[in-house]
């Protein structure tokens, strides 16, 4: 499977960067608990985070705005700076959620035996649909950075991943993506890439991954 970054999408947000990591032959569990430890641990992390200079979220920010939105990961780390706590879905999504937050970059999970051919990061036309992982169908804006394959949308910025590659509990190939529609240091989000690789660790122990940066 190759991943590519369409020209159309360099023009129109040219610092734009992706990091990939494909885990394979990991069986995933509904439950560890060295991960639930490990949550909170990172919850109290989180708690001491100072989120109004933030460079990684000031980038976030400026996207989301263009379309009255706010950046959702934000959102979720006030919740939990508020007292809340991480959800319990399963091993491979929230070995990923922990470091999504703890990193604030945004980061999708695909079951990687799910996806058709090969990967393109694009920008929407405006007017494209797909079914989000709620089930509901949801119609592209214009200008949204999206992930496509050979059948069609499989993730935007704005709306997040597609149920048809959603994570289960019958995944064993699992394809992460970072998603950074500004400038962010390539050693960051490999370095974020890499923590979700350690949390699997705890639970998995042997777990090969290959990386790579995509812009």
């Amino acid at each position: 499977m190759k991943i590519r970054v369409d020209p159309g999408l360099k023009a129109k947000y040219p610092d734009a960067v992706f990091g990939s990591m494909i885990v394979a032959n990991v069986p995933n569990r509904e439950r560890s608990e060295v991960l639930e430890e490990l949550k909170r641990k990172v919850e109290g992390e989180i708690r001491e985070i100072n989120l109004e200079d933030d460079d990684i979220l000031q980038g976030y920010r400026a996207y989301f705005k263009r379309w009255g939105k706010t950046y959702p990961v934000e959102f979720q780390i006030k919740t939990i700076q508020k007292g809340g706590r991480f959800p319990q879905i399963s091993v491979l999504v929230d070995s990923m959620f922990i470091a999504e937050l703890k990193n604030r970059i945004l980061t999708s999970g695909h079951d990687l035996d799910a996806i058709q051919g090969d990967l393109t990061f694009d920008v929407s036309k405006g007017g494209e649909r797909y079914i989000m992982l709620n089930g509901r169908e949801q119609e592209l804006k214009r200008d949204d950075i999206i992930l496509k394959d050979e059948d069609g949308v499989l993730a935007s910025v704005l709306y997040g991943p597609a149920r048809r590659t959603s994570i289960t509990l019958d995944t064993r190939n699992v394809l992460y993506l970072a998603w950074c529609p500004h400038r962010v240091d390539e050693g960051l989000i490999t370095s974020h890439l890499n923590e979700i690789l350690s949390n699997l660790r705890l639970v998995f122990n042997s777990v090969a991954a290959e990386i790579k940066i995509h812009h």
